[in-house]
């Protein structure tokens, strides 16, 4: 609910919710190793990462992050 509630100001920003699991690479390919744990992509590149975020503030900074990267 805390990722959803600050997304929903942010209709620019992509949000893909992945599921990892045993036989799954993906979470292990990308370092995770806690759930949620929130990777913020520009153009493949890793510009902010998030784990078990508590505070809304701490995804508005990492989204800041992200568009301060597109420019």
């Amino acid at each position: 609910p805390l990722v959803d509630a600050v997304l929903v100001q942010h209709p620019a920003v992509r949000h893909l919710r992945i599921e990892d699991g045993p036989g799954r690479r993906l979470g292990r390919s990308f370092r995770v190793k806690l759930w949620p744990t929130l990777v913020f992509l520009q153009r493949g590149v890793e510009v902010a990462r998030l784990v078990r975020p508590t505070e809304a503030h701490e995804i508005e900074q990492a989204i800041a992050q992200l568009l301060q990267a597109e420019d």
